[in-house]
């Protein structure tokens, strides 16, 4: 089976490392490109080119907006799914508010600033003050750069709303999600899931939005039951 990880805004491939072993034993896995490209659907084409045949498709945050876009494209191709710490709506005006300022910020010269300041929110409460996490976040965002992190945000705040995909999804599927995700709040994953009936829920209890890293056992636990799901 071939695997495709879609990693999230900002993030590198290291987003995926407490559970890359475990996708590993089960297929071939290779890494989405999100860096390149201006829109979530030129995103999903990248990936549609330059991958052959049928896949498992997993994404995060906005791996998951692009997870999406490719069940819109292209159908027939995906084996399975996994939807993590991500939504089927599109941004609120609030939400491109903030875009906006993280994105101008940037622009101004403070990625490094901007990467910080993003912490406390992809980590659940309790986890704000983890040194290690914070060691991890840095180590991950860092090498995407500014002019990448511009491009995705300009593809995040233009999405589309798929919501009306989720019916006609079945594939085996997955919706996982922190319990303490504050930057998607649980209630979109609780929507994709009354909406996507023949998908398994997980919450991961203890977590924010950066729940591999955060509960790493919960998070490959949840992910081997996905990959049940394929056999």
């Amino acid at each position: 089976m071939k695997i495709i990880v879609v990693p999230p805004l900002l993030c590198s491939p290291l987003a995926y490392v407490p559970v890359l072993d475990t996708l590993w034993s089960r297929g071939q896995v290779t890494i989405a490109d999100t860096r390149r490209d201006k829109t979530i659907a030129a995103m999903a084409e990248r990936l549609l080119c330059e991958n052959i045949g049928d896949f498992a498709v997993l994404g995060t945050s906005m791996g998951g907006y692009v997870a999406l876009e490719v069940m819109r494209q292209a159908p027939e191709r995906v084996t399975a799914l996994a939807l993590v710490s991500t939504s089927a709506r599109a941004d609120t005006d609030e939400q491109k508010a903030a875009r906006a300022r993280q994105s101008a910020l940037v622009e101004a010269g403070q990625f490094t600033a901007l990467i910080d300041a993003a912490f406390p929110g992809v980590v659940a409460a309790e986890n704000e003050s983890d040194e290690a996490l914070l060691a991890i976040w840095r180590q991950m965002t860092t090498p995407v750069g500014a002019d990448a992190f511009l491009r995705q945000q300009q593809a995040v705040v233009n999405r589309a709303d798929l919501r009306y995909l989720l019916p006609a999804i079945t594939c085996p599927t997955a919706i996982i999600h922190g319990a303490g995700d504050r930057l998607i709040p649980i209630a979109a994953a609780e929507e994709s899931a009354a909406a996507l009936t023949t998908a398994t829920y997980t919450v991961i209890k203890d977590a924010g939005h950066f729940l591999f890293h955060e509960q790493p056992a919960a998070a490959r636990a949840a992910i081997i039951a996905w990959l049940d799901l394929t056999v």
